[in-house]
């Protein structure tokens, strides 16, 4: 899935400008919040769904709730999906494409409620542009899925807010964090602060769906009438990764270089993702080449950082079937981590313990596991993230109730690293981080080295 035009540039970009002959599109828009830059309209919705069919990929599209209106929204999905002879059908007919897009997926605005958006909104005044955004735009075509704003921790109430009035109407609400601090063991609680994001927002969720019953004491008054709500609305995870040092500029814009620590921290976010894969409808980690990115360019020359390592090994692990609850028990250690993303966080900065910002975690596990079940494939998958740097971990996992093919060997992948923790790739020097692939005798003891990701492939009967 590739979300587009991503975050804050959706609230520059009215979607008109982005289609059609590029010779024919408006000139660059200037993006005011982040450095003055001019964005190019060259890269436009066709461009994007021909990349889209490239990879195999959805198109995730953004709309501009920020500055544009509800029918704006709506004929967006008419120009995309629209199979009658309609004024927003014909015009993408008249750009060459005969054939409906069949755009699925949509998020109404980014970040909506921050200052740094261009039409800022309250979350009552968000609300209300989307409900009527989202009627018209399911009038076009009923089978879009729509995601809305959400805020989680920083800020409950414009969740329980959006979702409240939204019920019924909305698909998922979305959220975003950046994790990350210069301490191993804090890097190693990002989990955590994840974690109790998501359980904040399955209680919002919960909240939400109980004004169907007609017990909250403003359904009638505000909605009118009981809404009716065909699905339990899901969360969009959209926008998230490692971000702690990097800093917004005209050049080298958010450009991470991120470390082996921060492969480990990117797994456990995956980690946390699966646990909660029956509320979780999509999620988008942020971004795709050099700013927060997995991919890093200079030039003529690109590497694959650190994270897209632990990407790939956590993806490939568990590519389907049905998560089974794993539970650890064994050493465990202290750590610290802001809730919400809080910008640039300097080592003599992560060695202050009285922030206000800042959860504290007494009891960690040492070892963050996730399993998977494929059916089809006749496998259970392990993966395990050893949160420990100065000694390796004995492990014995206990299968209870897996019909396992003792006589089949273990297939075993981990990530590598030619240096410390704190070890890069660059452009220079690619290679520092990798992954490797063995296979050896059944068995269920395992040997994890200090800070380390392996993934384990069991064969079913």
């Amino acid at each position: 899935m590739i979300r587009y035009p991503g975050g804050c540039a959706v609230s520059y970009f009215k979607w008109q400008d982005l289609v059609g002959p590029v010779a024919q599109r408006p000139a660059a828009r200037l993006f005011r919040s982040h450095g003055g830059q001019a964005q190019s309209t060259a890269f436009g919705i066709h461009e994007v769904w021909q990349l889209c069919q490239e990879l195999g990929a959805e198109l995730y599209m953004s709309v501009n709730a920020h500055t544009q209106t509800p029918e704006d929204a709506a004929n967006l999905v008419e120009y995309l999906n629209g199979t009658r002879h309609t004024m927003y059908a014909e015009m993408r007919r008249a750009h060459g494409h005969d054939a409906p897009y069949k755009v699925k997926y949509f998020g109404l605005g980014n970040e909506i409620y921050g200052n740094w958006q261009p039409g800022q909104k309250t979350a009552a005044e968000y609300a209300a542009w989307c409900a009527e955004a989202i009627r018209q735009m399911k009038d076009v075509d009923p089978s879009i899925h729509v995601v809305v704003c959400g805020l989680g921790r920083p800020d409950p109430e414009w969740d329980r807010t959006v979702l409240f009035r939204l019920i019924g109407l909305a698909d998922s609400i979305s959220a975003h964090n950046y994790f990350g601090r210069p301490l191993f063991p804090d890097l190693m609680a990002a989990s955590a602060v994840c974690e109790e994001m998501f359980c904040g927002l399955r209680q919002l969720i919960n909240e939400a769906m109980d004004t169907t019953l007609g017990v909250h004491s403003r359904a009638w008054r505000d909605l009118g009438a009981l809404p009716e709500v065909k699905r339990r609305p899901g969360i969009a995870f959209d926008e998230w990764n490692v971000w702690y040092r990097s800093s917004h500029g005209s050049t080298n814009d958010l450009e991470e270089i991120y470390h082996y620590a921060d492969a480990l921290t990117v797994a456990s976010i995956f980690h946390v993702i699966l646990r909660h894969a029956d509320m979780i409808d999509i999620a988008n980690i942020s971004l795709a080449v050099n700013t927060l990115a997995p991919i890093f360019t200079v030039d003529d020359k690109m590497t694959l950082q650190t994270i897209w390592f632990a990407q790939k090994l956590i993806r490939d692990a568990h590519p389907n079937g049905r998560v089974v609850k794993a539970v650890v028990d064994g050493p465990t250690f202290a750590a610290k981590h802001e809730r919400f993303f809080c910008g640039i966080v300097d080592s003599e900065k992560a060695k202050d313990e009285t922030l206000p910002s800042l959860l504290h975690f007494d009891a960690i596990p040492a070892v963050d596991a996730a399993v998977t079940i494929d059916d089809a494939a006749k496998r259970l998958n392990v993966s395990l993230i050893q949160k420990l740097e100065d000694r390796p971990l004995n492990v014995t996992l206990d299968l209870r109730g897996a019909a396992l093919n003792t006589t089949a060997p273990v297939k075993i992948s981990h990530l590598t690293r030619n240096g410390d923790i704190w070890v890069e790739n660059t452009v220079d020097s690619p290679h520092n981080v990798g992954l490797a692939t063995t296979t050896i005798p059944f068995t269920t003891h395992h040997t994890l080295a200090p800070a380390s990701l392996t993934t384990l492939e069991y064969q079913l009967l």
